[in-house]
């Protein structure tokens, strides 16, 4: 693997690394400084949602949600140009 392949692959590794934490909407602060005082800032992204439970901070893969979306319109795709 040259330099650039590697630095593609590194870069894509810590992209499907970060996860999306949703949270009560008045507790996105508290959250968001727990989540920096760790130095994982980079790695989590807070978002609020009064559709949270309460108590609880729902954990996001918004990478792999993302990939399931495009094969599933994909298949759907494929599946519309195939008929006669």
């Amino acid at each position: 693997m040259d330099f650039w392949d590697e630095l593609r692959f590194t870069t894509q590794v810590m992209n499907d690394a970060k996860r999306t934490l949703i949270c009560e909407p008045d507790k996105a602060d508290e959250v968001r400084a727990l989540i920096e005082a760790r130095g994982a800032a980079g790695t989590f992204r807070v978002k609020a949602s009064g559709a949270c439970p309460p108590g609880r901070i729902l954990v996001l893969d918004e990478p792999a949600l993302t990939a399931a979306q495009n094969q599933t319109l994909q298949q759907i795709t494929r599946g519309v140009l195939r008929r006669p």
